[in-house]
Protein backbone atom coordinates (compact mmCIF):
# COMPACT_ATOMS: atom_id res chain seq x y z
CA UNK A 1 0.00 0.00 0.00
CA UNK A 2 1.09 3.54 0.76
CA UNK A 3 3.97 3.32 3.39
CA UNK A 4 6.03 1.81 1.01
CA UNK A 5 5.63 4.48 -1.57
CA UNK A 6 8.29 7.23 -1.88
CA UNK A 7 8.06 10.40 0.71
CA UNK A 8 8.15 13.72 -1.65
CA UNK A 9 7.00 16.36 0.45
CA UNK A 10 7.81 17.04 3.57
CA UNK A 11 6.88 20.20 5.97
CA UNK A 12 9.03 20.48 8.98
CA UNK A 13 7.93 22.55 11.94
CA UNK A 14 6.92 25.41 9.73
CA UNK A 15 6.05 28.63 11.48
CA UNK A 16 4.72 32.32 9.16
CA UNK A 17 3.19 34.88 10.25
CA UNK A 18 -0.29 36.08 8.53
CA UNK A 19 -0.76 39.50 6.35
CA UNK A 20 -1.15 41.40 9.62
CA UNK A 21 2.13 40.16 11.11
CA UNK A 22 0.80 37.62 13.53
CA UNK A 23 1.41 34.03 13.93
CA UNK A 24 -0.38 31.54 11.69
CA UNK A 25 1.34 29.07 10.97
CA UNK A 26 2.91 27.13 14.20
CA UNK A 27 5.30 24.61 14.02
CA UNK A 28 3.18 22.28 11.25
CA UNK A 29 4.79 19.20 10.42
CA UNK A 30 3.52 16.51 7.84
CA UNK A 31 4.38 14.22 4.89
CA UNK A 32 3.22 13.68 1.43
CA UNK A 33 3.65 10.52 -0.29
CA UNK A 34 3.81 9.86 -3.96
CA UNK A 35 0.28 8.56 -5.41
CA UNK A 36 -1.22 10.25 -1.69
CA UNK A 37 -3.97 12.86 -1.17
CA UNK A 38 -2.98 14.81 1.96
CA UNK A 39 -6.19 16.55 3.02
CA UNK A 40 -5.87 19.28 5.41
CA UNK A 41 -9.19 19.98 7.16
CA UNK A 42 -9.91 22.59 9.29
CA UNK A 43 -12.14 25.84 10.01
CA UNK A 44 -11.13 28.48 7.26
CA UNK A 45 -8.76 31.21 8.84
CA UNK A 46 -7.15 28.39 10.92
CA UNK A 47 -3.60 28.98 8.86
CA UNK A 48 -4.33 26.78 5.70
CA UNK A 49 -3.82 29.28 3.41
CA UNK A 50 -0.53 30.67 5.13
CA UNK A 51 0.79 27.06 4.53
CA UNK A 52 0.14 26.46 1.14
CA UNK A 53 1.76 30.46 0.10
CA UNK A 54 4.58 29.53 2.54
CA UNK A 55 4.85 25.98 0.37
CA UNK A 56 4.91 27.79 -3.08
CA UNK A 57 7.24 30.54 -2.03
CA UNK A 58 4.75 33.68 -1.82
CA UNK A 59 4.64 33.88 1.97
CA UNK A 60 8.26 34.06 4.17
CA UNK A 61 8.52 31.34 6.73
CA UNK A 62 9.44 32.53 10.21
CA UNK A 63 11.03 28.66 10.73
CA UNK A 64 11.26 25.12 9.96
CA UNK A 65 11.53 23.70 6.53
CA UNK A 66 9.85 22.99 3.18
CA UNK A 67 11.80 19.94 1.32
CA UNK A 68 10.94 17.99 -2.18
CA UNK A 69 12.44 14.74 -2.62
CA UNK A 70 15.32 15.43 0.38
CA UNK A 71 16.13 18.70 -1.47
CA UNK A 72 15.42 21.64 1.03
CA UNK A 73 13.20 24.28 -1.12
CA UNK A 74 12.26 26.82 1.50
CA UNK A 75 14.26 29.82 -0.29
CA UNK A 76 13.45 29.37 -3.34
CA UNK A 77 10.99 31.78 -4.90
CA UNK A 78 7.26 30.72 -6.53
CA UNK A 79 8.91 30.17 -9.71
CA UNK A 80 12.02 28.17 -8.29
CA UNK A 81 9.75 25.96 -6.87
CA UNK A 82 7.09 25.68 -10.00
CA UNK A 83 10.63 24.88 -11.97
CA UNK A 84 11.35 22.06 -9.22
CA UNK A 85 7.58 20.44 -10.06
CA UNK A 86 5.28 22.20 -7.51
CA UNK A 87 2.29 23.00 -9.38
CA UNK A 88 -0.23 25.18 -7.27
CA UNK A 89 -4.52 25.69 -7.19
CA UNK A 90 -4.68 28.75 -5.24
CA UNK A 91 -8.04 29.67 -3.61
CA UNK A 92 -7.76 33.03 -4.92
CA UNK A 93 -8.53 32.45 -8.48
CA UNK A 94 -8.46 36.15 -9.61
CA UNK A 95 -5.71 37.55 -7.33
CA UNK A 96 -3.23 34.71 -8.07
CA UNK A 97 -4.60 32.58 -10.45
CA UNK A 98 -5.47 34.01 -13.61
CA UNK A 99 -4.48 36.95 -15.41
CA UNK A 100 -8.19 38.21 -16.07
CA UNK A 101 -7.25 40.92 -19.39
CA UNK A 102 -5.03 37.85 -21.09
CA UNK A 103 -6.98 35.52 -23.05
CA UNK A 104 -8.01 32.37 -22.21
CA UNK A 105 -5.95 30.91 -24.04
CA UNK A 106 -3.07 32.82 -22.80
CA UNK A 107 -4.15 31.63 -19.64
CA UNK A 108 -4.11 28.32 -20.76
CA UNK A 109 -0.33 28.80 -21.37
CA UNK A 110 1.15 30.11 -19.30
CA UNK A 111 4.27 28.45 -18.43
CA UNK A 112 4.23 26.70 -21.52
CA UNK A 113 4.63 29.64 -23.93
CA UNK A 114 8.99 28.44 -23.91
CA UNK A 115 8.08 24.76 -25.30
CA UNK A 116 9.41 24.55 -28.73
CA UNK A 117 5.88 23.31 -30.08
CA UNK A 118 4.35 26.98 -28.94
CA UNK A 119 7.47 29.23 -29.95
CA UNK A 120 9.77 29.42 -32.68
CA UNK A 121 13.37 30.56 -32.21
CA UNK A 122 11.47 31.70 -28.99
CA UNK A 123 10.82 34.91 -31.49
CA UNK A 124 7.54 33.71 -33.38
CA UNK A 125 4.30 32.41 -31.00
CA UNK A 126 2.89 29.80 -33.08
CA UNK A 127 -0.93 30.79 -33.07
CA UNK A 128 -2.09 27.68 -34.74
CA UNK A 129 -0.50 25.23 -32.22
CA UNK A 130 -1.15 27.50 -29.20
CA UNK A 131 -4.76 27.12 -30.55
CA UNK A 132 -5.27 23.73 -30.93
CA UNK A 133 -3.85 23.09 -27.42
CA UNK A 134 -6.41 25.23 -25.55
CA UNK A 135 -8.93 23.77 -27.75
CA UNK A 136 -8.12 20.83 -26.28
CA UNK A 137 -8.02 21.51 -22.73
CA UNK A 138 -11.19 23.48 -22.63
CA UNK A 139 -12.55 20.34 -24.26
CA UNK A 140 -10.96 18.13 -21.93
CA UNK A 141 -12.41 20.16 -19.17
CA UNK A 142 -15.30 21.38 -20.31
CA UNK A 143 -14.26 25.00 -20.26
CA UNK A 144 -17.17 27.21 -21.34
CA UNK A 145 -16.06 30.99 -23.14
CA UNK A 146 -17.50 32.79 -25.88
CA UNK A 147 -14.39 31.85 -27.34
CA UNK A 148 -10.97 31.37 -26.17
CA UNK A 149 -9.58 34.66 -27.74
CA UNK A 150 -11.69 36.39 -25.25
CA UNK A 151 -10.21 37.81 -21.72
CA UNK A 152 -10.65 35.29 -18.63
CA UNK A 153 -11.84 37.84 -16.40
CA UNK A 154 -15.24 37.42 -18.55
CA UNK A 155 -15.25 33.53 -17.37
CA UNK A 156 -18.04 32.53 -14.92
CA UNK A 157 -16.65 31.40 -11.66
CA UNK A 158 -16.85 27.80 -12.15
CA UNK A 159 -15.10 27.99 -15.90
CA UNK A 160 -12.23 30.04 -14.30
CA UNK A 161 -11.64 27.37 -12.26
CA UNK A 162 -11.99 24.79 -14.52
CA UNK A 163 -9.21 26.86 -17.02
CA UNK A 164 -6.80 26.94 -13.78
CA UNK A 165 -7.09 23.33 -13.03
CA UNK A 166 -6.59 22.50 -17.07
CA UNK A 167 -3.35 24.40 -16.69
CA UNK A 168 -1.49 23.07 -13.50
CA UNK A 169 -3.09 19.44 -14.04
CA UNK A 170 -1.63 19.64 -17.85
CA UNK A 171 2.52 20.34 -16.22
CA UNK A 172 2.65 16.89 -15.55
CA UNK A 173 4.24 18.00 -11.76
CA UNK A 174 4.94 15.35 -9.12
CA UNK A 175 3.29 17.47 -6.42
CA UNK A 176 0.28 19.44 -6.41
CA UNK A 177 -0.71 21.50 -3.81
CA UNK A 178 -4.68 22.45 -4.23
CA UNK A 179 -6.73 24.79 -2.52
CA UNK A 180 -10.51 24.51 -2.44
CA UNK A 181 -10.69 23.02 -5.48
CA UNK A 182 -14.76 23.13 -6.19
CA UNK A 183 -15.60 26.37 -4.32
CA UNK A 184 -18.12 28.00 -6.49
CA UNK A 185 -18.20 25.24 -9.19
CA UNK A 186 -21.66 23.45 -9.97
CA UNK A 187 -22.30 20.03 -9.63
CA UNK A 188 -21.20 18.59 -12.66
CA UNK A 189 -17.93 19.96 -12.60
CA UNK A 190 -17.33 19.16 -9.01
CA UNK A 191 -17.96 15.63 -10.51
CA UNK A 192 -15.20 16.02 -13.23
CA UNK A 193 -12.73 17.80 -10.74
CA UNK A 194 -12.85 14.88 -8.34
CA UNK A 195 -11.98 12.55 -10.90
CA UNK A 196 -9.07 14.57 -12.16
CA UNK A 197 -7.64 14.55 -8.65
CA UNK A 198 -7.95 11.05 -7.92
CA UNK A 199 -6.29 10.18 -11.80
CA UNK A 200 -3.71 12.38 -10.76
CA UNK A 201 -3.15 10.34 -7.70
CA UNK A 202 -3.27 6.79 -9.40
CA UNK A 203 -1.03 8.21 -11.79
CA UNK A 204 1.73 9.06 -8.62
CA UNK A 205 1.34 12.56 -7.95
CA UNK A 206 1.80 13.72 -4.64
CA UNK A 207 -1.20 16.23 -3.68
CA UNK A 208 -1.84 18.17 -0.70
CA UNK A 209 -5.10 19.05 -0.95
CA UNK A 210 -7.13 21.91 1.23
CA UNK A 211 -10.59 22.02 1.45
CA UNK A 212 -13.41 23.53 3.78
CA UNK A 213 -15.36 20.33 2.37
CA UNK A 214 -15.34 17.77 4.90
CA UNK A 215 -16.85 15.66 2.35
CA UNK A 216 -14.90 16.32 -0.48
CA UNK A 217 -11.95 15.63 1.87
CA UNK A 218 -13.03 11.94 2.95
CA UNK A 219 -13.81 11.03 -0.48
CA UNK A 220 -10.79 12.34 -1.76
CA UNK A 221 -7.96 12.16 0.60
CA UNK A 222 -5.64 8.87 1.85
CA UNK A 223 -5.04 10.37 4.66
CA UNK A 224 -6.35 13.19 6.68
CA UNK A 225 -4.85 16.23 9.02
CA UNK A 226 -6.11 18.74 11.41
CA UNK A 227 -5.29 22.56 11.54
CA UNK A 228 -6.62 24.24 14.46
CA UNK A 229 -5.04 27.86 15.34
CA UNK A 230 -2.06 27.00 12.89
CA UNK A 231 -1.11 23.85 14.54
CA UNK A 232 -1.63 19.98 13.58
CA UNK A 233 -4.02 18.43 16.48
CA UNK A 234 -4.39 15.39 14.75
CA UNK A 235 -3.38 13.00 11.40
CA UNK A 236 -5.44 9.92 10.61
CA UNK A 237 -6.19 7.73 7.75
CA UNK A 238 -8.99 8.27 6.21
CA UNK A 239 -11.08 4.86 7.17
CA UNK A 240 -10.16 5.17 11.06
CA UNK A 241 -12.05 8.18 11.49
CA UNK A 242 -15.62 9.50 10.90
CA UNK A 243 -16.55 13.62 10.42
CA UNK A 244 -17.87 13.97 13.75
CA UNK A 245 -14.11 12.83 15.08
CA UNK A 246 -12.53 14.90 12.57
CA UNK A 247 -14.80 18.16 13.88
CA UNK A 248 -13.72 17.58 17.06
CA UNK A 249 -10.00 17.89 15.83
CA UNK A 250 -10.51 20.75 14.08
CA UNK A 251 -11.62 23.33 17.06
CA UNK A 252 -8.91 22.23 18.98
CA UNK A 253 -10.86 19.59 21.15
CA UNK A 254 -7.40 17.81 21.43
CA UNK A 255 -3.98 18.60 21.74
CA UNK A 256 -0.58 16.76 19.51
CA UNK A 257 0.29 14.03 21.53
CA UNK A 258 -3.20 12.49 21.70
CA UNK A 259 -3.34 11.70 18.44
CA UNK A 260 -3.79 8.21 16.41
CA UNK A 261 -2.60 7.42 13.54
Amino acid sequence: GLPQEREVLRVTDLSARDDRGLPAVKGVSLTVHAGEVVGVCGVEGNGQTELTECIMGMRPQTGGTVTLNGQDISRLDPRGIRAMGVSWIPDDRVRTGLSPKATVTENLLVGKQREPAFSLLKVHYRRGNAKRYAEKLAAEFDIRSGGLSVPAGSLSGGNMQKAILAREFSFDSPVLVISQPTRGVDIGAIEFIHEKILEKRNAGCAILLVSADLDELFRLSDRLVTLFEGRVTGEFAVGKIDRQGVGYYMTGGRRKGETEA
